[in-house]
């Protein structure tokens, strides 16, 4: 092996070992995140709590309401990563960069119930639930 294809290999583990340090991910889960398929079993107007219940486990909060009781789910996926560029000239540069690209997914999301008098769910939807993005630039 030659001393240039020596420094060709040594240079190209530099600039990925680098690449790498700057490099930071992070994901976060609270509870088990409900997606519709989950619930698809709640039919409105027959469903009870207690069938509920015996699926999804005990809520994270019930409150008493006008038409009977409120009961909510509530759940955490969040995810975070972020890629400091500056980290490729830090070695050459005088000054320290810090070209940031960094994207997250944070907020929590709720399923909420509205059960009758009898504990039958009359109303079932997903409260402050994100939409997917388009393109996801992290690996998750």
């Amino acid at each position: 092996m030659t001393s240039w294809n020596l420094l060709r290999i040594l240079l190209v583990t530099t600039m990925a070992g680098s690449t790498l340090t700057g490099c930071n991910i992070a994901r976060l889960t609270i509870n088990t995140p409900l997606t519709p398929q989950h619930v698809a079993f709640i039919t409105e107007g027959r469903t009870t709590l207690a069938e509920v219940v015996n699926v999804l486990g005990a809520p994270d909060s019930m409150a008493e309401a006008e038409s009977g009781t409120t009961v909510v789910y509530r759940f955490l996926n969040a995810k975070y990563s972020r890629v400091n560029f500056g980290w490729l000239v830090k070695p050459w540069s005088p000054v320290d960069p810090d070209l940031v690209m960094s994207r997250s997914g944070f907020g929590a999301d709720a399923f909420e119930l509205i059960c009758d008098a009898n504990w039958v769910i009359i109303h079932q939807g997903f409260v402050r639930h994100r939409p997917e993005p388009l393109f996801t630039p992290y690996p998750f």
